[in-house]
């Protein structure tokens, strides 16, 4: 059977990131497959980043995580809403992994959760810290994005 691999989406250049409003795309650099932790890693992000009934081919695909950019949504409220996208993003990849019984350990979530949240009033936005865990025990803390919110 052939190897399975998934595209694997970059991070564009901080300059690039200032000047478009994007942080992520498939290719400033050529595409690369990818598999195991980052495969996981991928499909968790694009579930969490993709507006919910945005997806043609399932409408109720993605979380509200996206909508808050831009949004007048309080800084109190928003905490909230990432809450129920990481948890909603939770469910989603964990029913896509049950169905795919070819994936390996490292490419089957085991948790993800937040670990901190900053409001940053000032900007205004706010900054948070997830942790996500593979089935084979491995585990990455990263900072999604500020979003930008009017207060």
């Amino acid at each position: 059977m052939a190897q399975r691999f998934d595209i694997h989406i970059q991070t564009l250049p901080i300059p690039e990131q200032i000047n478009t409003f994007r942080f992520m795309s498939f290719g400033f650099k050529n595409t690369l497959g990818v598999k195991g932790f980052q495969q996981l890693i991928n499909q968790w992000l694009k579930c969490l980043l993709t507006r919910r009934g945005s997806d043609p081919a399932d409408l109720s695909y993605g979380t509200p995580f996206a909508a808050l950019v831009g949004s007048t949504v309080p800084l109190e409220d928003a905490r909230d809403v990432t809450v129920l996208a990481v948890d909603q993003c939770n469910e989603q990849v964990t029913r896509a992994n049950r169905a795919d019984v070819t994936l390996a350990p490292a490419e089957r979530l085991a948790s993800a959760e937040i670990t901190d949240f900053v409001a940053q009033p000032s900007d205004p936005g706010f900054q948070v810290t997830v942790e996500i865990k593979n089935q084979a025990g491995e585990l990455l803390a990263f900072n999604l994005p500020v979003h930008t919110a009017t207060v």
